[in-house]
């Protein structure tokens, strides 16, 4: 991404959360800050287009959502803001429960998550298997960084791909077909292993 998108992006934040309270830029910095009456939040521009966003629950101090990416594609870039304001203004979608009774009795899925180092999505595996392991539904996720997916990619069922590099689908899906996924920018950045385990039962059993 080119400098002045990321000054316009950066702009077009501060206008939609100007009217929250103590908001303010530190340009110097590239740094946004703001709060409500739940979250403080910061949106920090890092050189090489690096972008890291946060909020913090004032009253526990956890994070509930954390997401970093390099603003390559503007449209990705685009999407991960919007994921970040919705979630500090408290635009939730609707909770989900997982669909266990689609899965039960079948044979283990097995999905590949990956993004930009594998780091992140490690993470995002390693709390997806948790989840689906307390549940009692079989599953085996591996995480790693895209450019090895090309390596190892026939022993998967769905290849999820992080908003880090969903600027990628395309590729990857003229290449492997539908069963490559994006995982959307919030339910990545907040860990709603949930929501897209649900996508995924619901177009195996379609």
């Amino acid at each position: 991404m080119k400098k002045r998108e990321q000054k316009s992006l950066q702009c077009e934040i501060y206008e939609q959360m100007a009217s929250m309270k103590c908001a303010r830029i530190r340009k110097k910095c590239g740094i946004i800050s703001f709060c409500n009456e739940t979250y403080d939040a910061l949106a920090v521009f890092h050189e090489d287009s690096l972008v890291e966003l946060s909020i913090e629950d004032k009253k526990t101090g956890a994070i509930p959502f954390y997401l970093h990416f390099e603003a390559i594609d503007a449209r990705t870039a685009r999407d991960n803001m919007e994921a970040f304001l919705d979630f500090l203004k408290n635009k939730e979608p609707e909770k989900e429960d997982l669909d266990i009774t689609a899965v039960k009795n079948k044979q283990p899925m097995k999905i590949l998550v990956s993004c930009t180092s594998g780091l992140t999505s490690s993470y995002f595996a390693y709390t997806m298997k948790n989840v689906l392991d307390k549940a009692g539904i079989p599953i085996i996720v591996d995480a790693i960084r895209f450019t090895e997916i090309d390596k190892i990619q026939a022993h998967y069922d769905y290849i999820l791909l992080a908003p880090q590099i969903a600027y990628k689908l395309q590729e990857y899906r003229e290449k492997y077909g539908n069963r490559v996924m994006k995982v959307d920018s919030r339910d990545f950045a907040s860990y709603d292993v949930v929501r897209v385990m649900n996508r995924l039962i619901r177009r195996r059993v379609a």
